[in-house]
């Protein structure tokens, strides 16, 4: 099943955000055991868990988009800590362009080295089929991933400006 609390659907009152909500990050979508989450101004979180498939990735970049239009550039933290494995067609989504801005860093956190080998694979392939200079890294946990993110803020900023 997917999720979205997309920003019309907050506007239209439909989904009521709790006060705690902006003080942390907020739940935007969810498809299977998959959710992002959004952190204003600029970062975007992927907790990918279980069997990522390839509607689901593509539903949550949907997502993404949507949260990140008219921004001049994006954070990105993607924690594999949960995710077992994805499908061929997963990682096929995973190398189709980005909406939204593609101005953007990320960083890759936690889990098991299977996982690690597949993400780096398609981080490769993202990188020789659509030509980006997109910065990717991959940390042991959040918070070294968070800090390198925060270091990469004022390059961003700079390239936008």
């Amino acid at each position: 099943m997917i999720r979205v609390k997309s920003p019309k659907r907050i506007e239209r009152g439909e989904v009521r955000l709790s006060r705690n909500e902006s003080a942390r990050p907020t739940r935007i979508a969810q498809a299977g055991d998959s959710v992002l989450e959004a952190e204003e101004p600029d970062l975007v979180i992927y907790r990918l868990g279980g069997v990522v498939d390839g509607h689901h990735l593509r539903a949550l970049r949907a997502a993404e988009g949507q949260w990140n239009a008219g921004k001049p550039y994006l954070l990105v933290l993607v924690d594999i800590s949960r995710q077992l494995s994805s499908t061929m067609d997963a990682r096929k989504a995973s190398t189709e362009p980005a909406l939204g801005t593609h101005n953007r860093a990320l960083a890759i956190c936690g889990g098991n080295h299977y996982v690690q080998v597949l993400s780096d694979l398609a981080v490769r392939a993202m990188r020789s089929l659509s030509r980006t200079t997109v910065q990717v890294r991959f940390f042991p946990d959040e918070a070294t991933g968070r800090a390198w993110l925060a270091s990469q803020r004022a390059d961003l900023v700079a390239k936008a400006g």
